[in-house]
């Protein structure tokens, strides 16, 4: 599905060339739709069906019964938690989801939910891993566990797992691509899980005060490429009123703000100018350290400007407010941007006024596209334990992997994506589009995730202390990031090269 989106982007993008390019003669087009096959005959291309099915690539099996048993962590959102049929969408996806996998390959589908807070979820798969009682044959993970996880040999690489591929376009691509060493990939995430698009970084608005303030319309503006750090900044700083007449106006969850925060955001508008904390060098398959740079500061300091400007922003957290004081706000109408993920788009289902959805701003208008990255506290991804019941189990343990992600991409993320997002909480097409974009243009950032160099903190701490002296916050912790990006490295390779002698 998510595939599906970024090639319909690409097409739409391209459709005024496309037309432009249309004035082929009757023969060009007659031949266009006949194929020569490897044999030289040729046949005419039968037109697709929309609703049909991909072919998944799976054969028919049957495994005797056998207890299918996901790790759940806790600390995350849960794609497994559907006992029953009930009448709400998402529940009913996963049920189904899970049934018809059950039924076709005559196993028990067990999720248990497995306690540990979001650093720690590692410990606990890796009791079962050391043990050899091959426990839990699939996890979901947080982004945080899933990492040690990796640095501590207790996953698989996810390619060499018979059955299991994820080419395959119910996987997100963009994931296999930034999380490769090499050729291997521990941990993956696509329509098997809600958990990824929940933590994914996006703005609401509210489009009242947008009209009210005679604002420009900021699905153009997005559409246009000129929705950047500055612009947004334009619009921020044109609302925000000492409301209740206090005399304060100071992160006063009574007052009215053109933006409301959430400290987390800072990653996600770092990710969005183009830049990433960590990447893996392809020639090496070493997770290597890019987060400073000019462009990097500058990205920082642009932000911040207003961010810091206690007249246009409402840092919540700071007075210590519940967690969802934004979301609260937000919905009273008391704030034109509310900074968060889309985990909190259902929540303004009762919210009175109109609102949309954008992706989070450019760095400026010469760069060449979105980029949205996921929330590293509430991210999870999928990973396989390195069980001891040989390749047999392994490859059971693929076959239903992919089967069960297969289905999701049917079941889940329609039920998600058209029937709560759009159907339900997006109240205007352009705000669908938005999410269209938004999940077309997804980013990750393993530097977040392994928390190297504590700079995930770093930057969070600077926007909570009003910091901008961010070149010294990079330089105290540089050399404890590369000591531990060398250590995980060391670990990363050896697992490796376990895995490849057998």
């Amino acid at each position: 599905m998510k595939k599906a989106i970024a090639l319909m982007l690409v097409l739409l993008m391209a459709g005024s060339s496309m037309i432009a390019c249309s004035d082929t003669t009757s023969d060009e087009t007659t031949d266009a739709a006949n194929t020569p096959t490897a044999d030289g005959e040729t046949v005419a291309e039968e037109t697709a069906d929309p609703n049909a099915r991909l072919d998944s690539g799976l054969g028919e099996v049957d495994y005797e019964g056998y207890n299918f048993n996901i790790f759940v962590h806790s600390a995350i959102s849960n794609d497994w938690n559907a006992e029953e049929v009930t009448g709400e969408p998402i529940n009913d996806a996963k049920y189904e989801r899970m049934t018809t996998v059950a039924d076709n390959t005559n196993v028990t589908i067990t999720p248990t939910i497995v306690s540990a807070d979001n650093r720690a979820g590692q410990s606990p798969l890796g009791n079962s891993v050391k043990a050899g009682t091959n426990d839990y044959d699939l996890a979901e993970i947080s982004a945080y566990s899933a990492c040690n996880a990796l640095t501590s040999g207790f996953i698989r690489d996810l390619n060499s797992i018979e059955n299991l591929d994820l080419t395959r376009e119910w996987w997100d691509q963009y994931a296999n691509e930034d999380f490769k060493f090499g050729d291997s990939i521990y941990m993956a995430t696509g329509d098997i899980s809600l958990a990824d698009n929940g933590a994914t970084y996006c703005i609401y608005f509210n489009k009242r005060i947008a009209t009210d303030y005679n604002m420009p319309n900021f699905y153009e503006m997005v559409d246009n490429m000129t929705w950047t750090i500055d612009n947004f900044r334009e619009f921020a700083e044109a609302y925000g009123a000492d409301t209740d007449n206090d005399g304060n106006h100071v992160n006063d969850k009574e007052d009215e703000y053109g933006i409301y925060i959430w400290d987390d955001i800072m990653m996600g508008i770092v990710n969005a100018s183009g830049i990433k904390c960590c990447t893996i060098n392809p020639d090496t398959a070493e997770l290597e350290l890019v987060l400073y740079s000019e462009k990097f500061v500058d990205a920082f300091n642009k932000f911040t400007q207003y961010a810091y400007n206690l007249d246009t922003t409402c840092a919540y957290q700071r007075n210590g407010y519940d967690a969802d004081w934004g979301s609260i706000a937000f919905k009273e109408g008391r704030a034109l941007f509310y900074m968060s993920n889309l985990g909190g788009a259902v929540a303004m289902r009762e919210m009175d006024d109109d609102f949309g959805i954008l992706p989070l701003p450019l760095y400026d208008e010469n760069q060449d596209r979105y980029y949205n990255s996921i929330a590293s506290w509430s991210g999870a991804f999928y990973c396989i334990p390195r069980n001891a019941y040989g390749d047999e189990g392994f490859a059971r343990t693929g076959y239903l992997t992919q089967a069960l992600a297969y289905e999701s991409l049917y079941t889940l993320t329609p039920a998600y994506y058209d029937q709560t997002l759009k159907g339900k909480t997006s109240r205007d097409e352009e705000s669908s589009a938005m999410l269209d974009l938004i999940f077309a243009t997804r980013t990750y950032d393993f530097g977040w995730y392994f928390e190297i160099g504590g700079y995930n903190e770093g930057i969070m701490n600077l926007l909570r202390a009003y910091s901008s002296d961010v070149t010294s916050m990079y330089e105290k912790s540089s050399k404890a990031a590369n000591k531990v990006l060398s250590k995980y490295n060391e670990n990363i390779k050896e697992l490796m090269a376990m895995e490849q002698g057998g």
